[in-house]
């Protein structure tokens, strides 16, 4: 295959074929955030306290080892290219310990399930990583145009969606079946996720050789580089901030709406307006970066969903309507950085190579991934540690006042204060669109004086 060039909008099977390898790891990772703790919680018999310190652990480790995974997939050399190879591992892997966590032996004791469920998950949580950090960083090589990497990311951006919109209408409706469809519905998904990957793949254009050998060849140089860049390390305390308020959401909107709304039977219906919110609200956020620029769309979208996600506070029993309007709401706001925030990260990736002459898209990506992870693994923690705290029953058909106020308090509140908190910190946010279009023409014409010089081989 022909490799991408620099002033080439990428074509309709390089954005399919981006987007479909990202859309089984979508659905998986959507299934895992919204449903497992309930799951674990009410079907496995597992106190929620014991799931939350996993899924700290599992967070932890992974945000630990996302630096390494990106620094590595940006010195990887092989004749497929720097990132197919990670793809190629990590989906598999994805497979296989997702299938493990849904579906853990029936005969384990309690203290042998809880260490198979730690195993599944940490392996579950770094088998993504090993995928989700190089696809990422892939996207931003694929095409150096932002009009580009703006379709690129929106394809992205609406497979990913609808692939978690079909674990919230129909995953999460099979998994409230019980442990034997649960089961399943895991070893479909699991095959499925090979075939997705494998195919999808193999439509992607050949990598760029020019950016072969120019990763950061010292990890820790690497991290010190993302670290130094003023651009990246804003956005690294706006995510964290941002990452702490939302970690906690998917996991409680389960028990929101069953313990707190009481229409159990209203999740799928509500998750649904979510996704189809931001789905549909793509194509606006990119007809809007036409005419603003990308930052200041995004700080109104910051300040919107902290709105959005507040609402969450009013909400009591029968109040599915109040939580409907917050889940579009909330959908189209967040939509926003979906849709145009890894343009906008691709975008300080170039000012690294302007500064330092090397491509560390692995590096950055992994280090935005590094702070949401640790901060959502935090926070699904803190969510466990509440409800342990707060006495939830899992055998109780009503929850006390002081289990449903700290449901709401964590659901609404904490995303309220730190997107408020986060759109602060964003505001001072300097890179220009223009200033990325005088940096982009630079590192063209450097690269056009690199082609030319005697003994080098164009791109």
């Amino acid at each position: 295959m022909a490799e991408a060039r620099t002033d080439e909008a990428p074509t309709l099977g390089t954005m399919l074929g981006y987007s479909l390898s990202a859309a089984p790891t979508s659905f998986s990772f959507l299934l895992f955030m919204v449903m497992y703790l309930k799951y674990a919680t009410e079907t496995l018999a597992v106190s929620p306290a014991a799931i939350g310190t996993i899924f700290l652990i599992a967070k932890v480790i992974n945000a630990v080892g996302d630096p390494l995974i990106g620094n590595w997939s940006d010195r990887t050399e092989t004749r497929m290219g720097r990132r197919r190879p990670w793809l190629l591992v990590g989906g598999p892997l994805a497979a296989i310990f997702g299938y493990m966590a849904w579906a853990p032996p029936t005969s384990l004791p309690e203290s042998s399930l809880v260490g198979w469920l730690a195993l599944s998950i940490i392996g579950f949580y770094t088998a993504y990583s090993i995928f989700e950090v190089p696809h990422m960083a892939l996207g931003a090589e694929i095409s150096l145009d932002a009009g580009g990497r703006n379709r690129l990311f929106a394809w992205r951006q609406v497979v990913r969606v609808l692939a978690s919109l079909v674990a919230a209408l129909v995953g999460s409706k099979l998994i409230e079946q019980g442990r034997d469809t649960t089961q399943t519905m895991s070893l479909v998904v699991s095959i499925l996720t090979v075939a997705f990957i494998y195919a999808g793949v193999s439509w992607l254009p050949a990598e760029r050789a020019s950016f072969r050998g120019r990763g950061g060849q010292n990890p820790f140089r690497a991290v010190r580089d993302v670290l130094a860049n003023p651009h990246a390390r804003l956005l690294l305390t706006v995510i964290f901030i941002d990452s702490i308020g939302t970690g906690g959401i998917a996991v409680l909107t389960p028990f929101v709406i069953d313990h707190v709304v009481g229409r159990k039977e209203l999740l799928q219906a509500l998750l649904g307006a979510n996704f189809l919110a931001t789905l549909l609200s793509v194509p606006a956020w990119l007809w809007l970066s036409r005419r603003f620029e990308k930052r200041r769309l995004m700080l109104w979208a910051m300040i919107a969903s902290g709105l959005a996600f507040g609402s969450i506070l009013f909400v009591g029993e029968g109040d599915w309507v109040l939580v409907a309007v917050s889940a579009l709401a909330s959908g189209i706001a967040v939509s926003c950085s979906n849709t145009l925030g890894y343009t906008l990260k691709s975008e300080i990736i170039d000012c690294d190579e302007y500064r330092t002459g090397e491509r560390k898209e692995g590096a950055y990506f992994a280090g935005w991934a590094f702070v949401q992870k640790l901060a959502a693994g935090l926070m699904i923690f803190v969510v466990g540690q509440a409800l342990e705290w707060s006495a939830f029953d899992r055998h109780a058909a009503s929850q006390s006042e002081l289990v449903r106020t700290t449901m709401v308090a964590l659901m609404g509140g904490a995303p309220l204060v730190c997107y408020l908190l986060g759109a602060v910190a964003f505001a001072r946010f300097s890179l220009s669109e223009e200033e990325h279009a005088r940096i982009r023409r630079e590192l063209d014409a450097r690269g056009a004086e690199t082609v030319g010089q005697p003994g080098m081989v164009a791109s």
